[in-house]
């Protein structure tokens, strides 16, 4: 049986369609991550990776199955296989589809790897903020002690303590 009797043309290519959509609603949360990231708006990052680890599971289960049936129609569950699967279809619509996928999935990747220099830069200027505090209290006599418990500037001793 040839790869062309196997796999579902319409189905398959319905799925892309779905999987298009997915992706630019990943890249929606990415951007609104990005945007609070830069505006230091903090709040707003746990609800939108709650969003981003839901859409991530969500396309997961959409490429797997992709795959699938990639794989049921005897070729690699891969972007080589697509290609092959989509070029053995002749329809240059399918084939512009599957290249804006490509291209959101790209575009995720990249932002991504933004975000995360973003999120490493307000790591380090918060480790530096930190670190500034702990010499100014050690070097003073210091208001808080190694642990970071309070101490009575007089004695050394945590506040807390009888």
């Amino acid at each position: 049986m040839s790869p062309n009797e196997t796999a579902p043309g319409p189905a398959l290519i319905a799925k892309l369609s779905v999987e298009s959509s997915a992706w630019q609603a990943l890249l929606n949360v990415l951007e609104q991550e990005e945007h609070a990231l830069v505006n230091g708006e903090a709040d707003l990052l746990p609800k939108l990776n709650a969003l981003k680890m839901a859409q991530l599971q969500s396309l997961n289960t959409m490429v797997r199955t992709r795959h699938e049936g990639l794989l049921s129609a005897g070729l690699t569950p891969d972007h080589a296989g697509m290609n092959a699967w989509l070029a053995q279809q002749g329809n240059p619509e399918n084939a512009a589809q599957w290249e804006n996928l490509q291209t959101m999935e790209q575009q995720s990747q990249a932002m991504n790897l933004r975000i995360g220099t973003l999120i490493e830069l307000r790591l380090n200027s918060t480790r530096q903020a930190l670190n500034v505090l702990v010499q100014a209290a050690t070097s003073q006599g210091g208001l808080y002690d190694q642990a970071g418990c309070s101490v009575a500037s007089r004695n050394g001793k945590p506040l807390t303590a009888a």
